[in-house]
């Protein structure tokens, strides 16, 4: 019943004005925009994290304001073949997707004044797109690894991994569709051959220690940008979080705290119904949870939500 409440007020928010807003425009509407020249009283902000760690909820209180377009993956199966190209460090000139990802925050800043752009699928190149898209702010979710693991389950990561083990890195994971299939990443070193070994649930905790890696990395050695830590578990349906980022950010037309708590309705993408549970995890996923967060990204702990 509450899935199917969910999905009922899901369908609402499709027909509204901000999910037109949240909507991909066509690469003929974006040229139209071509010539506009951002301003200070334009801002930029981008947000990285490994996926499932509340990306898509926090951009939707952006767009939730007059002043503000958010979206998240907007452009996946562009932003998914960077993560592909860039993760695996291939010779492939990425001039056109960032020309692309310009041209939809011209038009963002031309339409609503600011754009807030999230994508789990550019967190590998965190600099390099800091570097290219110069945003005034930069944003760093994450969730709970416990959780953000589960949920990765549930959305099918490396669903068929253990059923070929003859080949190697990079590979075309056999998935739904192709956006998804660029984002599987495996070990690009020596780790692949243990990789391998790995349960579903050891490979979904390398995803998510390596991308939280490298972004944690990455912001470290980032100056001249505002950085944000957001924590999921600090800010999910917290509206004295939500009234300090009105403030700082100029979030007009300030959303009452009804409204606010609605905002999860807008943002679906819950997977299959299925979901695996940390206590019914086998000893030996939780064996290889424990030693490849240890090894890779014990830093969890250490990271606190500075809004």
């Amino acid at each position: 019943m509450k899935n199917l409440i969910y999905r009922f007020k899901s369908k609402i928010f499709n027909h509204s004005v901000e999910a037109k807003k949240y909507k991909r425009p066509t690469y003929d509407e974006l040229i139209k925009y071509e010539d506009f020249n951002r301003t200070k009283n334009n801002k930029l902000f981008l947000s990285f994290g490994s996926g499932r760690s509340g990306q898509n909820w926090f951009s939707k209180l952006f767009n939730s304001h007059k002043n503000w377009i958010g979206s998240a993956e907007r452009f996946a199966d562009y932003e998914a073949f960077y993560r592909y190209i860039t993760y695996y460090k291939l010779p492939i000139s990425k001039y056109g997707f960032f020309n692309l990802i310009k041209l939809s925050y011209k038009r963002d800043m031309a339409l609503f004044q600011n754009s807030y752009i999230s994508s789990p699928y550019w967190s590998v190149g965190v600099r390099e797109v800091t570097n290219e898209l110069k945003p005034e702010c930069i944003f760093f979710n994450i969730r709970n690894p416990i959780k953000t693991i589960e949920s990765l389950h549930k959305k099918g990561w490396y669903m068929h991994s253990d059923k070929n083990k003859d080949f190697n890195s990079p590979i075309i994971d056999i998935t739904n569709n192709l956006y998804r299939s660029f984002s599987r990443i495996i070990p690009n070193d020596g780790y692949l051959d243990e990789w391998k070994t790995l349960s579903r649930i050891g490979k979904i905790t390398w995803y998510w220690c390596t991308i939280n890696r490298l972004i944690y990395s990455d912001f470290k050695n980032i100056n001249n940008t505002q950085k944000y830590y957001i924590k999921l578990e600090d800010v999910d349906q917290n509206y004295e979080i939500y009234e300090k980022l009105s403030k700082k950010f100029d979030l007009r037309n300030k959303m009452k705290k009804t409204e606010f708590l609605n905002v999860i309705n807008k943002a679906p993408n819950k997977g299959s119904e299925i979901k695996y549970f940390y206590k019914d995890w086998k000893q030996k996923e939780k064996d290889e949870f424990e030693k490849i967060i240890n090894d890779l990204f014990p830093y969890y702990e250490e990271i606190k939500t500075n809004i």
